[in-house]
């Protein structure tokens, strides 16, 4: 089981690591007229490849013959036309840079103006691109500067989509084997023998109740709310958590109505108010701080 997944990550690597061919360089043996070569690139842009056309010399344009528009209005948006530097590219070669998705120049390429005739082939003249052409021959450089969707050759860093999926999908790959192999270098790892005394002391301690945990302390009664207002008054008996208090020379029935403190001890002076219950004749007892609190902050 171990080696047939190991050789499955391994195909799988080199899968991914074997360039998919997404770009392709133009063929040269594409026909001499204008039409002729769009429609032997458009074999490759229907496959979805990214085609890529250096004009090295002038390329004319003649797409007034029988076909010629249908091919110039074709999708060019995988095509990357590259013109180096000290090439003209002539009517043919500017249409192609108007027409494909991406342009390239080099700053001393010359990109001729586009006449008349040839505009009247186009499908539209909207972009930027093509109305700076319309008006001037144009350098590569004053292109570039003007930044009407054309970029400068060998600056250009192309992002190809293919490419980043595949270095992914190597990453993950690799961390899958890195695992495969720690996996198997843990399986061989000698098992400690354990012995039946250890298995049967485990056993019995598991097996022992466990005592519950003790229950938190509580040195009075939660009675909520403080009510008010509060008369000071002396301990005579611990409060735990009733006990009885002096007031005014009389031994009241109290309770300590602070169960998370400890409760004073008899001759400490503590703040006492009425019960909450109206029939009750057991008073509150309060820490003497409490008096404020009791009385409204006051």
């Amino acid at each position: 089981m171990r080696h047939t997944l190991f050789t499955a990550l391994l195909f799988g690597l080199l899968i991914a690591v074997i360039p998919t061919g997404a770009a392709a360089a133009a063929r040269a043996d594409c026909g001499k007229n204008f039409p002729t070569r769009l429609g032997c690139w458009q074999d490759a842009l229907d496959d979805g490849a990214v085609v890529t056309v250096t004009l090295n010399k002038p390329l004319g344009f003649d797409a007034g013959q029988k076909g010629g528009q249908a091919a110039v209005r074709r999708d060019l948006k995988n095509l990357r036309v590259q013109v180096p530097a000290g090439v003209h590219t002539g009517q043919g070669g500017s249409a192609l840079i108007v027409l494909a998705g991406q342009a390239l120049v080099d700053r001393d390429a010359r990109i001729d103006r586009l006449d008349d005739r040839t505009l009247a082939e186009l499908p539209t003249c909207d972009g930027d691109l093509c109305k700076a052409l319309k008006k001037s021959s144009l350098t590569g450089g004053q292109l570039i500067d003007k930044k009407v969707g054309v970029a400068e050759l060998g600056g250009h860093k192309s992002t190809d989509h293919t490419r980043v999926l595949q270095l992914a999908l190597t990453a993950v790959l690799l961390l899958l084997l890195l695992a495969l192999v720690l996996a198997v270098r843990r399986s061989r790892t000698p098992a400690t023998e354990v012995s039946s005394e250890e298995t049967s002391a485990e056993t019995t301690a598991r097996l022992r109740p466990v005592p519950p945990a003790p229950a938190p302390v509580s040195y009075g009664r939660q009675v909520g709310p403080r009510p008010g207002p509060s008369r000071t008054a002396v301990v005579r008996t611990a409060l735990h958590p009733q006990g009885y208090v002096e007031l005014d020379h009389v031994l009241y029935r109290a309770v300590w109505a602070e169960p998370d403190r400890t409760p004073p001890v008899p001759g400490a002076y503590v703040e006492v108010t009425d019960a909450h219950e109206p029939d009750s004749d057991v008073l509150y007892a309060f820490p003497p701080a409490a008096r404020h609190h009791a009385r409204g902050g006051s």
